[in-house]
């Protein structure tokens, strides 16, 4: 059987209140939903590193031609589209004695951090194309060790309650810590780079790094310890196939939706923060507000995260993802006609995409779970890891967007990194800060609004066939 069936639970009852009367319906503790937060808090540390400075980095520090970062960027997500569907198959075809998926937490920890340093480690006594394969190893070995780690985690909360309040709960307070994450990224990476780096840019990037790695490590271990795998999963009784992944995927109506809009949504926010250090550097002309501009880009969401329950009993949760979508794209758009000294318009116009990427993120990772539920219903087969990493390509996909696009519009407005820049490089600039992620923001609302209709109501009526199918409850 591949469905899920209860754990026993006699020695253990303080952990498995039940939230409802329904298989798998148990209700998290405060301890338990703030130990799964942190794990996204820690890697936030790092995720957020990548999404908003590395491409400057690259640039402007590495020194590496944006025709040649546009490539590393693309290589990686050929490769990605290889790794993570291998890894998902992985997971499923293993039951670790630690438990079906938290044990990559632990076990990737380390090696995470250590590959974080190296990325942001630049081998001056390298060559160019040596400097150029560094970096396109340690990125790569980056993105395989944070795929090892996530897409287990991200899978954990349809093992941890099957009940959708829970599970819309859990990853409501997930994505704020992770967007705190995002918070504490915006302030130090600018602030202590020029602190521990001095007037060498180079060291301050790698000792800030190490630092914000070192305490991921920390918390990421701690965090293993606070959460259960309630519900088991014997996926590993019909090890996963190459050829069950391509059924899923091709039998998922709902998964490929999904797919398209952590794209959109993710892509969003790539090009939004990787744009925002060249926009106040170079057309705003003050490179002093980068921290401050950054924070917007991120503090905002943190506040709109908690807006999400109360939204998604309101207007459900097809229309709180449109209404983010909205209130994102508009904010993005607005920064377009901010002129060059309106700072305090600048700030606003990017708080208010933030507070909608906030409800975004609120709302996004709690949806995935009816995919799952889904993909049982339709193909008979519950394979939860693996559902999760082809929705969550689109993750992947968007570092591609956010970073080769970028890329694009400076090599052919002719930007030259630490100069005055041109007219034309300015307009690029501006161009894709503004309303490239608003336009991004508009297609997936276009995609989504037509194409998603797996409703709560649709879940919860599947869930309830799934149940008596597996034998949990009788029909």
């Amino acid at each position: 059987m591949n469905g899920q069936t209860e754990l026993n639970t006699k020695s253990r009852t303080d952990l498995y209140v039940k939230s409802g009367p329904e298989p798998g319906f148990y209700k998290l503790g405060r301890k338990e939903i703030v130990g799964y937060s942190l794990v996204d808090f820690a890697m936030n540390l790092v995720f957020q590193t990548i999404m908003m400075f590395l491409t400057f980095f690259y640039t402007d520090v590495f020194n590496l031609k944006a025709t040649h970062i546009a490539m590393i960027f693309l290589l990686a997500r050929i490769w990605d589209a290889i790794c993570d569907p291998s890894m998902g198959i992985i997971v499923e075809r293993l039951n670790l004695k630690r438990g079906k998926y938290k044990p990559y937490i632990l076990y990737g920890a380390i090696p995470f951090g250590i590959m974080a340093i190296l990325t942001y480690t630049v081998p001056t006594s390298f060559s160019y194309s040596g400097k150029l394969i560094w970096a396109f190893l340690t990125y790569n070995g980056l993105n395989m060790i944070y795929c090892f780690i996530i897409q287990p985690y991200i899978s954990l909360t349809t093992v941890m309650s099957a009940d959708p309040n829970e599970r819309t709960k859990l990853n409501s307070i997930r994505m704020m810590f992770a967007q705190s994450g995002g918070v504490v990224v915006a302030l130090s990476i600018p602030i202590l780079t020029h602190y521990f780096g001095g007037g060498n840019i180079i060291r301050g990037y790698q000792i800030t790094v190490a630092l914000l790695s070192v305490i991921m490590v920390g918390i990421l271990i701690y965090s293993y310890t606070t959460f259960i795998e309630r519900i088991k999963v014997n996926s590993h009784l019909n090890p996963v196939r190459l050829k069950d992944v391509l059924f899923q995927m091709t039998h998922n109506k709902p998964g490929v939706i999904l797919f398209f809009l952590f794209v959109g949504v993710y892509g969003f926010s790539v090009i939004q923060s990787a744009s925002g250090i060249y926009y106040m550097t170079y057309f705003a002309g003050r490179p002093d507000l980068v921290a401050m501009f950054s924070l917007m880009n991120v503090l905002p969401s943190v506040i709109g995260v908690p807006f999400v329950p109360m939204l998604v009993r309101k207007i459900k949760k097809k229309n709180t993802v449109l209404l983010g979508l909205f209130i994102a794209g508009i904010g993005a758009g607005l920064l377009w006609v901010v002129p060059t000294t309106a700072i305090s318009m600048m700030m606003l116009t990017r708080g208010i995409a933030s507070f909608g990427y906030g409800i975004l993120m609120g709302i996004l990772w709690s949806i995935i779970p009816d995919a799952v539920e889904y993909a049982e219903y339709n193909t008979g087969k519950r394979y939860t890891a693996v559902v999760y990493t082809t929705i969550t390509l689109g993750l992947k996909a968007s570092f591609t967007i956010g970073g080769v696009i970028p890329t694009i519009i400076l090599n052919n407005v002719n930007y030259v990194p630490n100069q005055v820049q041109t007219l034309e490089a300015l307009t690029g600039i501006r161009f894709m800060s503004s309303l490239i992620p608003c336009i991004v923001c508009l297609a997936t609302i276009v995609i989504f609004g037509m194409f998603y209709n797996l409703t709560e109501e649709k879940v919860s009526e599947i869930m309830h066939i799934l149940a008596v199918r597996n034998g949990t409850i009788e029909g």
